[in-house]
């Protein structure tokens, strides 16, 4: 940075930054900068002063002549302005349908019929009844109500295909037996 631009730098921000934390700098700045400007550009509308009145709070449509209040009286001639809450009577909704009669069988021996499990099932037989038997029962297919029973049976039905895969080597003959 050449001479000149140097002095123009430090002309225009006349700033001695050793000494000085940034902050201060920048403060220093702003306040020769405010200075520099014709008075009708300093002045605004705004001032660094609370803004509600913390005093009581009315909701009257009355104008408060508070210079003090007008952002409150505002908020608070809005609000009076919108509309009421929808206060219609909620419709009942409707009973929900009666329980599936399949749902209510939960025990092990009821899913086991279901399965309809036998010694001529592979894995992939059995992989095919478990995922027929989720697209029916699984928990998050049936209403709310329900659920509890399908997450019965859907239990049910896994412990029983699980087990029946284990004994997938017996039920063939494969295993290998030890003396």
């Amino acid at each position: 940075m050449g001479h000149r631009q140097l002095a123009w730098v430090t002309d225009k921000w006349s700033v001695m930054l050793f000494g000085q934390s940034v902050f201060q700098s920048v403060v220093a700045r702003l306040e020769r900068e405010a200075d520099e400007r014709p008075e009708e550009e300093t002045q605004t509308s705004f001032s660094p002063r609370v803004i509600f009145d913390p005093g009581p709070i009315t909701t009257s449509s009355a104008t408060d002549t508070k210079p003090d209040n007008r952002p409150l009286s505002a908020y608070l001639d809005l609000l009076e302005e919108t509309p009421a809450l929808n206060t219609a009577p909620k419709v009942e909704q409707p009973e929900p349908a009666p329980m599936p009669n399949y749902l209510e069988k939960t025990s092990l021996a009821e899913v086991s019929d279901e399965l309809a499990i036998n010694d001529k099932d592979t894995l992939d037989s059995l992989s095919e009844k478990r995922r027929a038997f989720a697209r029916l029962n699984h928990p998050d297919a049936v209403p709310h109500a329900f659920r509890e029973n399908a997450h019965l049976r859907m239990t049910a039905a896994n412990l029983l295909i699980d087990q029946a895969i284990r004994l997938l080597p017996l039920m063939s003959g494969t295993e290998k037996r030890t003396p």
